[in-house]
């Protein structure tokens, strides 16, 4: 009796073991674009999981540290710092001596001056791990996948630290995300070239604060992004040209230069943007 009850309780545990990630259900994965001014802090939550994309200036630590307390953040899986100028990386030395990180994920370009150095010696002496990303290499936080898809070694051979931004796509369920950085034009016609089939998005976070130097009406046009946010304030406000691309495209327009902090929402099959109060 007990091997027959032992032969029925087995299927059942191995069809539970396997079940696929829930998708569909109540939103799991939380992404913040906080506004940080013309500087970038992303802040991404699955489920009771978290990790950043880049730290902006050093002195938004106090906006950071807000955030991070609004949703509970005590350790990080990962943190993100895209490339090194200061208006990402500058709070990410601050980030990992408070909150740590497992891995910090950094351009292939090495860069020069304090912040920078600041954050290798953050990461060396609270034991992250330090992972320099190229094209084609991915991570995951929880069940949300991000995969690089630049630098390439081309990009990386024109030693400019905009091109040189790590673009990460994040996928979640049926819904994908585009990291942009400050990837420039280069970039964007490197990422055409090799990763057409990674392009197309539902939200694309725009390159260089919308500035008239990134986001091609072709790249735009390629993403098929329903979405597009901007981070940026009223020292570089962004571009006619970019703002008048999104429009063209169709794409619903989220600006932290108008709507605060930005927040996204998705359970991997349906997206909710909720707008920050700008003070």
């Amino acid at each position: 009796m007990k091997k027959l009850v032992l032969l029925l309780i087995l299927p059942l545990l191995l069809l539970t073991s396997c079940k696929p990630p829930t998708v569909g259900s109540e939103p799991r994965l939380t992404v913040v674009f906080a506004d940080v001014e013309k500087a970038d802090f992303i802040l991404i939550k699955f489920d009771d999981k978290f990790g950043v994309i880049d730290a902006g200036y050093k002195s938004g630590k106090d906006k950071i540290d807000a955030v991070m307390e609004k949703y509970g953040v005590t350790t990080l899986e990962f943190a993100a710092a895209t490339h090194n100028d200061k208006d990402h990386i500058g709070g990410m030395a601050h980030v990992l001596e408070k909150y740590g990180a497992k891995t910090l994920y950094i351009t292939p370009l090495e860069g020069e001056g304090k912040q920078y150095n600041n954050m290798l010696e953050a990461a060396a002496i609270k034991g992250t791990e330090v992972v320099k990303v190229k094209r084609g290499m991915s991570f995951t936080l929880g069940d949300a996948t991000f995969k690089a898809l630049a630098p390439d070694d081309g990009l990386l051979k024109l030693k400019d630290e905009n091109e040189a931004s790590v673009v990460l796509r994040m996928e979640y369920g049926k819904i994908s995300v585009l990291f942009m950085g400050d990837a420039l034009l280069k970039s964007e016609e490197s990422i055409m070239t090799s990763c057409q089939s990674l392009i197309p998005c539902d939200v694309i976070k725009i390159g260089h604060h919308g500035g008239d130097d990134a986001s091609s009406q072709t790249f735009l046009s390629k993403t098929k992004a329903k979405y597009a946010v901007i981070s940026t304030g009223d020292e570089r406000p962004a571009a006619d040209v970019t703002l008048k691309a999104i429009e063209k495209y169709g794409m619903e327009l989220y600006n932290t230069h108008t709507d605060g902090d930005i927040t996204m929402n998705t359970n991997g099959e349906t997206i909710t943007f909720n707008k920050g109060a700008k003070k």
